[in-house]
C-alpha cells in the first residue's frame, strides 16, 4: 500500500513507520499540510490512504481536508484522522464534517491501525 503520512511530530512520524513495514507499504512523509499538499501535486500516483494529524503548524488538518477536495486526482483518497483531541474539539468536529474515512484516538495501537488502514485499501475508489 502507498501511505501518505502527514505528521508534525519526528517522534510519531516513527511509530508510523514501525507500524507499516516497508515490505508491505511504501511511506511518503511530510511535517505539514503545505509539504503534504506538494507531494501530492507532484505525485504521479494516487495513495491508498492519508494518515493526518490534525495540529499541525502552517496548515492544520482540516485546511489540507479542504485542499485535497480541491485536487481532482486526490480527492477520493481516504484519510485517516489520528489525534489526541477530543470529541469536543472544533477541529475535529470540522474534519469530521468533510467526510474523513476514519478517526483513531492517540496513542494508537499500531495492529488496530494497521487492520484499519488495510480495510480502507481494500474498498473500491469513492466517486
Amino acid at each position: 500500500m502507498r501511505l501518505l503520512l502527514v505528521e508534525d511530530s519526528a517522534l510519531i512520524r516513527t511509530m508510523y513507520r514501525l507500524a507499516f513495514p516497508p515490505r508491505e507499504h511504501k511511506i511518503e512523509e511530510a511535517e505539514d499540510g503545505q509539504r503534504a499538499l506538494e507531494l501530492l501535486d507532484a505525485s504521479t500516483e494516487r495513495f491508498d490512504a492519508i494518515l493526518l494529524d490534525l495540529n499541525m503548524p502552517r496548515m492544520n488538518g482540516v485546511e489540507f481536508i479542504r485542499a485535497l477536495q480541491q485536487r481532482p486526482r486526490h480527492r477520493d483518497t481516504p484519510v485517516i484522522v489520528a489525534t489526541s483531541q477530543g470529541e469536543t474539539s472544533v477541529l475535529l468536529r470540522d474534519a469530521r464534517r468533510l467526510g474523513v474515512a476514519a478517526v483513531v484516538k492517540k496513542p494508537w495501537k499500531p495492529l488496530e491501525l494497521a487492520k484499519l488502514v488495510r480495510a480502507l485499501g481494500e474498498q473500491p475508489p469513492r466517486g
